[in-house]
């Protein structure tokens, strides 16, 4: 009996016909993504989205920036589905009604891009962003009690504009804001929209 190694489709990118090799098929993109984010209020985001259309001017950025309503920072991502389960919803829910802490600033200071995703962002040092951290592990935490898988690893930043264009970190004039509640999001892949599903205000 073949080792089941050497047979089409195992461990190899691309299945073997006669003698020619063929492109695995690609996965087909799931229609809805949840997640837990915090938004920008939009007082707040058209400037920095006037601020990042001008630096990332300057820097070779060839994509068009996002729009001030989508600026937002991703806290956990719960999966992609081509519709989203009930029971993790309201999982979620329940992991948001658990959160108290109360509201913190934000500081990105500089901006650079992520190749691997197409994506260019912009950033902080811990200093900027430890307050960001806690709390993605606060909520972290509630969403284990309530039973709901977590992702570990975070880079603190957010999406500015989508762009295979490489451009190098750099010196950004500091983007200050005040995160005052984060959201449980339904996103339409790949269509700019969002459903809201939770929203939480943060004290203070």
């Amino acid at each position: 009996m073949a080792d089941q190694s050497t047979l089409p489709g195992f461990g190899n990118d691309a299945a073997v016909s006669g003698d020619k090799v063929l492109p695995k098929p690609r996965k087909e993109k799931l229609p809805f993504s949840l997640f837990f984010s915090i938004f920008l209020p939009l007082d707040i985001a058209k400037p920095i989205a006037a601020q990042v259309a001008s630096f990332g001017r300057e820097h070779g950025l060839l994509g068009k920036p996002l729009l001030p309503h989508r600026l937002h920072i991703t806290l956990h991502d719960l999966g992609n589905f081509a519709e989203v389960p009930e029971e993790l919803v309201q999982l979620a829910l329940t992991a948001g009604n658990a959160v108290t802490s109360p509201a913190f600033a934000v500081t990105f200071d500089h901006a650079m891009s992520f190749p691997s995703s197409g994506t260019y962002v912009v950033c902080g040092n811990e200093s900027g962003t430890s307050a960001l951290v806690a709390f993605r592990e606060a909520l972290g935490t509630a969403m284990k009690e309530a039973g709901i898988k977590v992702k570990k690893g975070f880079t603190p930043h957010m999406t500015v504009a989508y762009d295979r264009h490489r451009i190098a970190k750099h010196d950004i004039d500091p983007i200050v804001w005040p995160a005052g509640g984060f959201m449980l999001i339904k996103s339409h892949v790949g269509k700019g929209i969002y459903d809201e599903l939770g929203r939480w205000p943060l004290p203070g």
